[in-house]
């Protein structure tokens, strides 16, 4: 009983550390060994403890392949971004949609859409939390994703290009322009009551 045990040990060590194999290069050489260990310990407590393997491994099985196709598409989007400074503009750019596209509804009042963003009574919390992130939040991410580009260095050297250098410029200068003008109106509607205050 115990050497088949081993053996299923053995064969799903096996499988497990071809499987981490399709995790990219980049975060299988910084994580793959103590990822092997890992499992490995697990598998050896499994043991210890008599539980039966097939349902952990499958669940890890899962789980791993779940987290190595998340990093294959985070590392190549982040290698084509970082390569195509038009791309990483326009996508940068698209990170201030959400706000645009919640101020469209409350403006025109869209229903079902306008319901759900203000419900009647008073500010619930979801509100500001959608305010927040889309204001300060998301913006700041398509900086990022903007100026990412211009951080990688080619050749030792960082490269400037323009159009992200505005795109950035206009989402922070967004993002804090309404966050001010947002804060300030919360904070006298909300907080001190002002009336007539809309």
């Amino acid at each position: 009983m115990a050497i088949a045990y081993e053996h299923t040990t053995a064969r799903y060590r096996h499988w497990y550390a071809k499987l981490l194999r399709f995790y990219p290069k980049p975060y299988r050489e910084r994580f793959g060994e103590g990822m092997e260990q890992t499992f490995n310990d697990l598998c050896r407590e499994r043991k210890e403890t008599g539980e039966g393997l097939f349902g952990f491994v499958f669940w890890v099985f899962v789980e791993t392949s779940v987290e190595i196709i998340r990093e294959n598409l985070h590392y190549n989007y982040m290698k084509n971004i970082s390569a195509n400074p038009r791309l990483a503009a326009l996508v940068g750019f698209l990170f201030v949609l959400p706000f645009l596209i919640m101020n469209t509804i409350v403006g025109s009042q869209i229903e079902p859409f306008y319901s759900l963003l203000r419900p009647q009574g008073p500010q619930p919390v979801g509100e500001y939390a959608l305010l927040f992130t889309s204001l300060l939040v998301l913006p700041f991410i398509g900086a990022f994703i903007a100026a990412r580009p211009m951080l990688q260095k080619e050749d030792g050297k960082r490269k400037f290009y323009l159009l992200n250098s505005i795109i950035v410029a206009i989402l922070l200068i967004f993002s804090i322009t309404l966050s001010i003008g947002l804060g300030t109106e919360i904070y006298r509607c909300d907080v001190l009551h002002i009336p007539n205050c809309d």
